[in-house]
């Protein structure tokens, strides 16, 4: 290669390089403050209602530290007859703020926050919502497909729900000897005759379809 041409290489790429990594660096790694607002504003209508307010912070602030630790292209194991390596995929942040911003434009296009709207304008919302993303029901987790389903997912998939569901320390995700699974799990401590009533879900999970259809809460899990 002449020297001409190389210089004449190096400076093109130079040029357009820069605008590749501010393209790169445009897209959101986090959740901004507006989609954060937005996602607490929903998260009540999806989660258990008898959590009540401390718990479901607590759960959003989990999801959005699953989002800050996400790791792009890190190799998954594959199961058995699947020899073809696979990655893990972009970070779903800038699909979440997206979506997220379509939501509250939606729900002020109907009258006003989130929040100020009735069950079955918000039910109307969301199912629309997974509908337009292809949710057809409840992820083993997190996806990306939908910020809302993948915050569905990663609660309801959880060791944490799985317990709260049956009352009892089952610990399903948790690596625990096998002499423990040989004994009843102990009850959740603080529960016993002091918890809430479990209400209906306000999503119904079929092997069809991912939908809301009731205010009160957790039959789904």
């Amino acid at each position: 290669m002449k020297r001409r041409t190389l210089l004449q290489w190096t400076i093109s790429a130079a040029s357009v390089l820069p605008f590749a990594r501010l393209r790169l660096f445009a897209q959101p790694r986090e959740l901004t403050s507006e989609a954060l607002a937005t996602l607490r504003e929903i998260a009540p209508t999806v989660l258990p209602a008898s959590l009540g307010p401390a718990r479901i912070g607590e759960t959003i602030d989990k999801f959005v530290g699953w989002t800050r630790g996400y790791r792009e292209r890190v190799p998954l194991s594959h199961g058995y007859g699947h020899p073809r390596l696979q990655k893990t995929a972009p970070s779903p942040v800038p699909a979440y703020v997206a979506q997220l911003a379509a939501l509250d434009a939606d729900a002020r296009a109907r009258g006003g926050r989130w929040q100020a709207l009735d069950v079955e304008t918000r039910r109307g919302l969301l199912d629309a919502a997974f509908t337009k993303a292809g949710v057809k029901a409840l992820p083993q987790r997190p996806t990306g497909q939908h910020v809302v389903a993948d915050l569905m997912a990663f609660y309801f998939r959880s060791t944490e729900a799985n317990d709260y569901c049956y009352s009892a320390l089952i610990q399903r995700e948790i690596c625990r000897p096998i002499a423990i699974t040989t004994k009843r799990p102990a009850p959740l401590a603080g529960n016993d005759n002091q918890r809430p009533p479990m209400r209906p879900l306000m999503v119904s999970l079929s092997n069809q379809e991912l939908s809301v259809v009731s205010e009160d809460h957790h039959a789904g899990s």
